[in-house]
Parts: C-alpha cells; structure tokens; sequence
C-alpha cells in the first residue's frame, strides 16, 4: 500500500516535462496546422467557384451580345442575372440591374459594355493577370442563311455605351 501513495513521488518530473511538454506542444501544432490548412483550402475552393461562375456569366452575355435573341441567347441572359446575383461584386449588381430595367423598356438599346468590362477586370485581378484597359470589342461574322456559312466579311463592333 505504502508503493501506491510513493507513486506520484517516484516519478522524475524532469524527465516528464522535457518528454511531456514538447510532445504537448507538436500536438497542438498538429491541430494548429490542419486549421490553418481546412481555412485555406476553403478560401480556395470559395475562389475557384467564384471565378467559375463570373466566367461563365461574362462569356454567356458576351456571346449573346450584339446578335439577334434567340432561345438559347436569353435563357443565358437570365442565368447570367442569377449568377451574378450570387458571385457578383455590389458593382456588377448595379451594373445587371440597369441592364435588366433597360429590357423593361420598349425598343431599348441594352449595352453589356459596363459589366463586361468590370467581370474582365475583376477575373483578371483575381488570377493576378496584368490589368487591360479600354473598351470592349466585338466580333461578329455576317452569316448568310441561304449559303449555310459564314461569310468571309466580318463585323468588328466597338462599345456602344
């Protein structure tokens, strides 16, 4: 019985200590690190999706600007309204806002010059690309429906707005 209360007395705290603490200490680093690293891989998952999106909007009105509507061209129209109504920056709301009151508007010209220009330079900030000033380009060939191909005569179209 006397060995059971000398237990705690026998023990060389020195050597606990120089074990014990250090081993504390790589323990919380651990747990420190693997933090540290979940809040980077979420700030990056968190990025990447944001830029996905805001490219997936800006090529959908590019692509759908300064051509006739079709289906296709206004359903994209609208899914680029709710992408950026979830990715886009308080700017590029206003900016699709405007544009969304402009088609309220009978026989109104629409310019996508603005938000375009903004979704640019926001991704090229956020993929720390050089900045491009200027206005935005457009091309566009004349097609020829009865040919079933495009012509040789392309259309360059500068901003409008």
């Amino acid at each position: 019985m006397d060995a059971v209360y000398q237990f705690p007395f026998a023990i060389d705290w020195r050597f606990a200590a120089t074990i014990g603490i250090p081993a504390t200490v790589i323990i919380a680093g651990w747990f420190f690190v693997h933090w540290l690293n979940a809040r980077r891989d979420l700030m990056l998952r968190k990025r990447e999706a944001r830029l996905k999106a805001l490219e997936a909007a800006y090529m959908r009105v590019a692509t759908s600007s300064n051509r006739p509507f079709t289906d296709k061209s206004m359903d994209d129209l609208e899914t680029f309204v709710s992408e950026l109504q979830l990715y886009g920056t308080p700017r590029q709301i206003q900016l699709m806002t405007e544009i969304v009151e402009g088609f309220k508007k009978p026989n109104n010209t629409v310019s996508y010059d603005a938000i375009l220009a903004d979704l640019r330079d926001t991704i090229r900030k956020e993929l720390n690309l050089e900045p491009v000033s200027g206005a935005v380009w457009w091309l566009r060939f004349n097609r020829d429906k009865n040919e079933g191909a495009a012509s040789k005569s392309p259309s360059s179209d500068t901003p409008s707005g």
